[in-house]
């Protein structure tokens, strides 16, 4: 990054999962509440400036939680879930 001025991204998470994101070189991982019944983990990607869904909740999010994805960016885990293996889109760090 060369500097500059901030600026939004990313409308969301907002609510109660405004702690529930990951940050890779090329994007941003998070959690959708606004997908029912459960939720749906999201990629937003800086380049296209756009969102790919990636995997729906099987289960009900919790009211806090957290998410996290490794430094090759190829891991994500989160509070309510297990490891998730070779996440798609596949990210370069």
């Amino acid at each position: 990054m060369n500097g500059g001025e901030e600026t939004r991204v990313l409308d969301q998470p907002s609510g109660t999962a405004w702690h529930s994101w990951g940050l890779v070189r090329n994007g941003i991982y998070f959690l959708n509440l606004s997908d029912t019944p459960n939720g749906r983990i999201e990629f937003f990607d800086f380049a296209t400036r756009q969102t790919t869904p990636i995997f729906a909740l099987e289960k009900p999010a919790p009211s806090y939680g957290g998410l996290a994805v490794s430094p090759d960016g190829r891991s994500l885990v989160s509070r309510h879930s297990t490891i998730v293996d070779e996440c798609k889109p596949e990210v370069t760090a």
